[in-house]
């Protein structure tokens, strides 16, 4: 092997490996059970980011998982085709060469948009690939797909059919760049600090009514004041009329529940058409919906021209120096609040009254809250299920047509008799009545009703083809939090009005990565993560380890660095301990040579029994992480016992043992140990780092060709209760002692080649004292008396262990012993008084109690055993 892991060198020929023997291609006609996910599709012209690495590692780490567990694996990948995006991006290049999509055409725009897409397009599968995703390339879909298509426009018929699809004009999000209507889940919300500014309305009859607003502009529009029911400063004001400054039209005054009477004067200006709270008290009151602020954000007053063709922020002012100037500003106050901007463009969106293509969610919603409140679908982490249930009990009608040139077109026509209709196949007459002039809806559909049919769309429905029958219902959804509502609550409405079931039985909820100071990643703030350049840097497999172990632990996480660099150290751990095994078990080839099986279970040392009983207990804990999907404690664990019980102790502990002039039981015992923990280690590691398990194992005795076609490790009978448990805690001890022992060293600047004497006494009886003596030094360059009669030296104590390390006592060791007692007076009490707690001992588990009265046992120990030592060194001072 060579000296060190270069991920760059072998990542490639595994990536090659994998799609020669065709791992992730599934077979619908197997007889395994199946385990299905659908790739959440990012932009077709996308590129890799931190949240994608961290999502899709996570989801390949499930599919590697069950290929291992003998299941047929189907993770199919796919590309939405971003509409809003696309264009923005179009346009751009539009712009900058001195025309617009207008002057260019439909035609002409839709072939710039395709060579746009043959261009970009799925590039970011090929960054996916560098992360080792294991994705059926095979299936890949696309959501402007032919198949795909005719999926949309035979969900929009199936809904417009049973009249759950309307057109109609309502309060919309409205996008002066894009002119489009927004969702509300893709309201990009920012911190704007604006004035509030009081306006004194004249009531007619005589006195006044004062509002507070921030925006002014809208008062062109207002259709009355509102107050709080019962509010006592307005009681005898209800029910009579204001005139509004500037138009002098008459207004009324009204009570309504949703005004907040501690904010401002607690009076509303009411303007229904540029506002959702306004809107409904609107509606609520049959008021008139003025319209003052056009679609491309301009005011649209032609009876004001003073104001008329003004951009809204623009007009905000000029229209407050005319209210000043009017007399009726009665102050302005600073006032910090959010403003929705569009997330595709950036711009303040305006609150428009437009007619849009709705789809009625009362009768939808009802099954999809079914499916979360009876388990059919289970969140992870669970709280999400109550931000579900709430958003899904309240949720509103569901606006799903956007005004933009790019997307799936509203598959919508109307005759010239006036009957409209929704179609699959473009139609050249009018059903009900053979006319021929049809004007089609020139609408296309929000990307997210076109992405709400992913799970089955992506497996051939409308048609019954083997895939959707075989790999519908998938088993898992990973995404983010921020489209819970915008996607997965869509896919579960979805799913089961068309398929009659949930489209998975769990959400997964990933974190979400935040720059090192606790902001949004931005690429225009420059705190950006690039994950191509930390694959090309530190490796695949450290990205990939980094998201399982930060990606489910249901905090937001603030990216660092340093935290991928360790991983990537961990790689080359695994790599050096595998060298060390190939060069002292060498069959010539470069390969370990196969262990002896004939080693029986009384020929383990006690350190071959301790690295087993670690291994059953974490492939246990590995196997109940992955079920509760909390790959950050599986990685943990992992890091934990491979780096540290075997890379560390365990290796360390047999080198002497894998000597040529060992003894040979003693050896094969060795070796059939390491083999087997190394062995093990890989397959579970495998689904989070694939290239350093994949290159390791192929040193292992009888390789397959890769460790997807290996079996996911099982804990082999013995490995804990009735072989390795008992010895346990006698290693632990050991180590202990030698940890503690290496750490006196260093503090006492002890050269790394000098020897001293160790006099031990006590220790765990299941362990011999011929082989603590042996275990001891392999690890710590002493010589050992073992049951020794303990006189002068340093004290160290671990557990029922005591030692004394013989090195020259100086001011340092006598000044750290004093330290040493002090500290154990402070531990002693603490545990005591722990201990004399009722509270504690009656509810406490009991092996939490035993644990601290192991603690005091030690500490008491230690604390003899140093005030001996401290008397012996006063003795031999004053001789």
């Amino acid at each position: 092997m060579d000296k060190a892991f270069d991920p760059r060198a072998l990542e490639p020929v595994w990536r090659a490996r994998w799609d020669q023997l065709r791992i992730g291609i599934a077979d619908p006609q197997s007889d395994r059970p199946k385990y299905s996910i659908g790739l959440p599709p990012p932009n077709i012209t996308g590129v890799l980011h931190l949240g994608h690495a961290m999502g899709f590692s996570i989801q390949d780490a499930l599919a590697r998982n069950r290929r291992m567990c003998g299941y047929e694996v189907e993770w199919c990948p796919g590309t939405d085709h971003a509409a809003i995006a696309t264009q923005n991006v179009i346009e751009r290049q539009l712009a900058a060469e001195g025309t617009t999509k207008e002057q260019l055409g439909r035609p002409m725009f839709k072939a710039r948009v395709d060579a746009w897409y043959e261009e970009y397009g799925g590039r970011i599968f090929e960054q996916m690939r560098r992360l080792g995703f294991t994705c059926d390339w095979s299936r890949a879909r696309f959501t402007l797909d032919e198949a795909y298509v005719r999926a949309i426009r035979t969900a929009f018929k199936c809904l417009f059919d049973d009249g759950l699809i309307y057109r109609g004009p309502r309060i919309v999000n409205w996008c002066p760049r894009c002119l489009s209507a927004i969702s509300d889940e893709e309201i990009d919300w920012q911190e704007h600090s604006d004035s509030l500014v009081y306006l004194r309305y004249p009531v007619d009859g005589g006195g006044e009514i004062v509002v507070a607003t921030v925006r002014p502009e809208t008062m062109l529009g207002d259709a009355a004041v509102a107050v709080a029911p019962g509010d006592p400063r307005y009681r005898d004001l209800v029910g009579r009329t204001v005139r509004l400054p500037l138009t002098g039209r008459t207004v009324p005054i009204v009570e309504d529940q949703a005004v907040q009477p501690e904010f401002g004067t607690g009076a509303l200006k009411v303007t229904p058409a540029h506002d959702p709270t306004d809107y409904e008290i609107g509606e609520r009151h049959r008021l008139p919906m003025i319209t003052v602020i056009a679609p491309d954000g301009t005011m649209d007053v032609p009876d004001l021209p003073q104001f008329d063709g003004i951009p809204a922020a623009q007009a905000r002012l000029v229209i407050t120096e005319a209210l000043r100037q009017a007399g009726v500003l009665v102050k302005e106050e600073e006032y910090t609040h959010e403003v929705g901007h569009c997330d595709r463009s950036g711009d303040v969106l305006e609150p428009l009254i437009s007619a849009q293509w709705w789809v009625r969610m009362g009768e939808l919603s009802q099954p999809a809250i079914a499916a979360i409140s009876d388990g059919h679908t289970r969140f992870h982490p669970s709280r999400y299920t109550d931000v579900y249930l709430a958003w899904m009990s309240g949720i509103r009608d569901w606006c799903i047509s956007r005004q933009i040139w790019l997307g799936h077109a509203i598959p919508v026509s109307t005759c010239a008799n006036g009957h409209t209709f929704a179609w699959i196949d473009q139609p050249a007459e009018c059903p009900a009545c053979g006319d021929a002039h049809l004007e089609h809806d020139t609408d296309v559909l929000d990307t997210w009703f076109s992405s709400g049919l992913w799970p089955f769309a992506i497996f051939g429905w409308p048609e019954d083809t083997a895939d959707l029958a075989r790999f519908y219902p998938t088993d898992v959804c990973v995404t983010a939090r921020d489209i819970i509502f915008l996607w997965v609550a869509r896919m579960i409405v979805l799913g089961l009005r068309f398929t009659g079931r949930s489209p998975f039985a769990h959400v997964v909820i990933t974190s979400t990565v935040q720059a090192a100071d606790g902001t949004r990643m931005n690429k225009s703030k420059g705190n950006a993560v690039d994950p191509l350049v930390m694959i090309e840097e530190h490796g695949a497999d450290a990205v990939r380890a980094w998201a399982a172990s930060v990606g489910t632990g249901g905090q937001d996480v603030r990216f660092h660095r340093q935290r991928i660099e360790s991983y990537q150290r961990f790689a080359n751990k695994i790599w050096n301990a595998t060298r060390f095994l190939v060069a002292r078990l060498d069959n010539g080839e470069g390969v370990m040579s196969a262990p002896d099986d004939s080693v029986g279970i009384d020929e383990l040392e006690p350190e071959d029994r301790w690295m087993l009983s670690q291994v059953a207990e974490t492939v246990e804990a590995v196997d109940a992480s992955l079920a509760g999907y909390r790959f950050h404690e599986a990685m943990d664990r992992l890091y934990e016992v491979t780096w540290h019980s075997f890379c560390d102790w365990y290796v360390e502990m047999i080198k002497p043992r894998l000597r040529d002039d060992a003894p040979a039981t003693s050896r094969a015992a060795a070796a059939q140990t390491a083999i087997t923990t190394l062995d093990v280690l890989l397959r579970l590691l495998h689904p989070f780092m694939p290239f350093i398990t994949e290159e390791c194992a192929q040193r292992l005795p009888g390789a397959a060709p890769s460790l997807q076609l290996r079996d996911w490790p099982q804990v082999a009978p013995g490995w804990r209760e009735g072989l390795a448990a008992p010895h346990r805690a006698a290693v632990d001890e050991l180590l202990q002692l030698v940890q503690r022992i290496r750490i006196l060293r260093n503090d006492s600047g002890v050269a790394p080649g000098e020897r001293h004497r160790l006099q031990l006494s006590g220790g765990d009886p299941v362990m011999t004292g011929a082989e603590r003596r042996r275990l001891v030094t392999a690890l710590v360059l002493v010589e050992v008396e073992d049951d020794a009669v303990l006189d002068g030296g340093v004290t160290v104590v671990a557990g029922g262990l005591e030692a004394r390390y013989h090195l020259m006592i100086g001011d340092r060791e006598r000044e750290r012993a004093q330290r040493r007692l002090t500290e154990l007076e402070q531990v002693i009490a603490t545990i005591q008084a722990r201990l004399a707690n009722p509270g504690f001992t009656g509810k406490a588990k009991p092996e939490v109690v035993a644990e601290t009265r192991r603690r005091l046992d030690e500490a008491l120990r230690e604390q003899r055993a140093l005030r001996a030592q401290i008397r012996e060194d006063e003795k031999d001072a004053r001789r």
